[in-house]
């Protein structure tokens, strides 16, 4: 979802005629089991641990849902919407005596059939409590109904249910429930990990208007007074909140976009609004809906969605919101377009599993921006875009992208632009170029869409799936850039001596309370016989490497690609303006140890870091060095090459080379 800002509506209230088929079981749905999340309410204080959940009624996690039908009177001229929602589901506890759905207080609540009889209810709070006449048993599926009727309230942005103009003067209602706003506009059950098999959309309006939502439009049944159905439904598990629908005077602008293989495609069907302006202005922007589609199937596997349709809806909402095959629109430039699209991978066939960890979609479909950009259209305006992105990320010192639990009461945390969005891209770019392997790394996304294909994941588990298919541990990664708060700064001196280059690295995180952040790090050596790209590892704050290069440098450049979001000041330096320690290294050659001492050490109280690399510039040793100095080991080493050197935390540095021989 992108979301610029606050978005004010005007309300009116207005009673409506309510129309709506009768009660009726679908006999084409099927029944399977789901596993259970946990609902997250911004009025509620939040406890527990990473779940980022609330204290809500243990009774919403004793059924599954499998069926969700909205049949619907609506108009966009004014904010009230009555009709009757049925819900299909299976008990999932032992026992059930009171089922429990959620509605918010000032909607009205007029009958509760369960299996097609009438049954006992109350409204109280944001909940509606109905009591069958006998518990239902573990295993048991039923049906629910529920006549209601209502204006849902306006409260911004967020707002479950809006009206509003078009910029040509007609009437506009869209709904947008993400996080937990359908409750505002219809009765459901809004746990993210319990997605329903399938949802069917019945919208009635006045008949000058066109209504949009989820899967297939299967019938358009004209009624009496002027109204007509249009009949939507969509096979596929869905998410709650990305149960969507739009109505205006549209007009539809149609195609297919291909997948990944020739010849494979997807129906597009784009709901814009009815006067002759609009089309001309937005075509080409619709239109590279065909090239985000081929690209994203080819990176992430294709389409979840594709026998259905993908398309798109005009609102006036500011941003885009990804609903399920129907994404809510107010433009389509490039960045919106892609990201939108790319939510229907990572966020609708794989929906995050709480809210702290809103990263699995927009993290993700952000850096889909990035990637639209890279393949379509060239690297260079990739590099731009990822500059700006990290410009943002680093115009604060703190925060990270998983949302902790002190801080889920704020909507506008959960979609901070920075840190959910631009540092959720970020961390992506980064381990991208910690795996140094684009084949390897959309392999991942890729058993990430597979693994967890119409369920919902947690940043842990794609962490899981990246330690699978690259046969390592990432949990450092994640604890210090999805977990961890802040950016690094990075100080950074070097120097030439004959034939060897001397890289000393100094890092202090951002924030008060930032980890250390071991990362890999390219400097571009410029020399005027070549330019060549080292590629090193910090996995100390104080670090310094050396490596053999035989031509004169004039000027080194710092992450020269652009991968690290980061602040650094880096400078050339001379040996001498270094002020090394002296170093004592006997014996020179070496064979089964040797012993390292710092001259001044004890008179000072100073400490030194002792490094030593090998010839391939990996690092074979480093250790703190004590005031007697320090015997090591080396039996196991291979002859040849070594650099030791030494450092103090101010950065001084000295080196020396040795030989180990047989």
């Amino acid at each position: 979802m992108h979301k610029p800002g606050l978005f004010l509506l005007l309300t009116v209230f207005l009673f409506t005629t309510r129309t709506f088929s009768q009660p009726w079981f679908t006999k084409d749905v099927d029944y399977h089991g789901h596993c259970k999340a946990h609902l997250f309410d911004f009025s509620a204080n939040c406890s527990g641990g990473r779940s980022g959940t609330y204290e809500q009624n243990p009774l919403l996690h004793k059924y599954d849902v499998s069926f969700y039908k909205l049949d619907v009177h609506v108009e966009p001229n004014n904010q009230f919407i009555d009709g009757m929602v049925t819900i299909k589901a299976e008990v999932s506890s032992q026992s059930l005596d009171t089922l429990v759905l959620e509605l918010k207080h000032n909607m009205n609540v007029d009958e509760v059939l369960v299996n097609n009889e009438l049954c006992n209810f109350d409204h109280t709070g944001n909940e509606i409590h109905i009591y069958p006449d006998e518990p239902f048993q573990e295993g048991a599926y039923f049906k629910v109904q529920i006549i209601y009727s209502g204006s849902p309230v306006s409260d911004g942005f967020f707002s479950g249910m809006h009206t509003g103009t078009t910029p040509y003067g007609d009437p506009v209602m869209w709904t947008l429930s993400e996080p937990v706003n359908a409750r505002q506009w219809w009765p459901c059950k809004q746990v993210l990990e319990d997605k329903a098999d399938s949802v069917h959309v019945f919208i009635t309006t006045s008949q000058q208007y066109m209504t949009a939502s989820n899967g297939l439009l299967k019938n358009i049944v004209q009624l009496p007074d002027n109204k007509v159905r249009y009949e939507w439904k969509s096979n596929y598990p869905i998410a709650y909140y990305l149960i969507s629908l739009a109505v205006t005077k549209y007009k539809e602008y149609n195609f297919y976009a291909p997948l990944s293989s020739p010849g494979d495609s997807v129906f597009v069907q784009n709901f814009v609004y009815d006067h002759p302006d609009v089309l001309p202005t937005h075509q080409v922007g619709i239109d590279r809906t065909k090239y985000f589609m081929e690209l994203f199937s080819q990176l992430y596997g294709d389409y979840p969605f594709s026998t259905e349709k993908y398309g798109h809806a005009m609102a006036p909402m500011g941003g885009g919101m990804e609903h399920q095959t129907i994404s809510t629109m107010s433009s389509f430039g490039y960045n919106l377009t892609s990201h939108e699209l790319a939510h229907h991978w990572f966020g609708n066939n794989v929906t995050c599993a709480t809210w702290n960890d809103i990263w699995i979609n927009e993290g993700f479909a952000t850096y889909s921006e990035y990637l639209a950009i890279q393949h379509l259209e060239g690297q260079a305006d990739a590099d731009n875009w990822m500059k700006n992105t990290h410009n943002s990320v680093i115009s604060k010192p703190d925060g990270s992208v998983y949302i902790p639990i002190s801080e889920t009461t704020d909507v506008w945390r959960i979609f901070n632009g920075r840190l959910s969005y631009r540092k959720g891209s970020s961390i992506l770019h980064l381990l991208r170029f910690e795996i140094n392997n684009d084949e390897l790394f959309f392999d991942i996304f890729r058993e990430f869409q597979d693994r967890f294909k119409d369920s919902v994941a947690t940043g842990d588990d794609f962490r899981e799936v990246v330690d699978d298919l690259t046969a390592q541990n990432w949990e450092w990664f994640f604890e210090q850039w999805y977990y961890g708060e802040g950016h690094p700064r990075f100080n950074i001196k070097w120097y030439q001596e004959k034939d060897s280059v001397f890289i000393i690295m100094n890092q202090q995180g951002s924030a008060e309370n930032s980890l250390f952040f071991k990362t890999s790090a390219e400097f571009k050596l410029i020399s005027n016989d070549k330019d060549s790209i080292f590629r090193l590892f910090q996995s100390e704050k104080d670090q310094s490497f050396s490596f053999y290069y035989p031509y004169e440098i004039s000027k080194i450049v710092f992450d020269p690609r652009g991968w690290l979001f980061k602040e650094y000041e880096s400078e050339a330096a001379v040996p001498g303006e270094l002020k090394p320690p002296a170093l004592s290294v006997y014996p020179n050659p070496f064979t089964t140890h040797i012993y390292v001492k710092v001259d001044g050490i004890e008179e000072s109280g100073e400490y030194y870091y002792i490094n030593i690399f090998n010839n391939k510039g990996q690092k074979v040793y480093g250790e703190t060095i004590s005031p007697s100095g320090t015997k090591i080991e080396s039996s196991c080493w291979s002859s040849g090459l070594y650099i030791i050197s030494v450092s103090d935390k101010k950065g001084n540095y000295h080196y020396e080379k040795l030989i180990k021989s047989f």
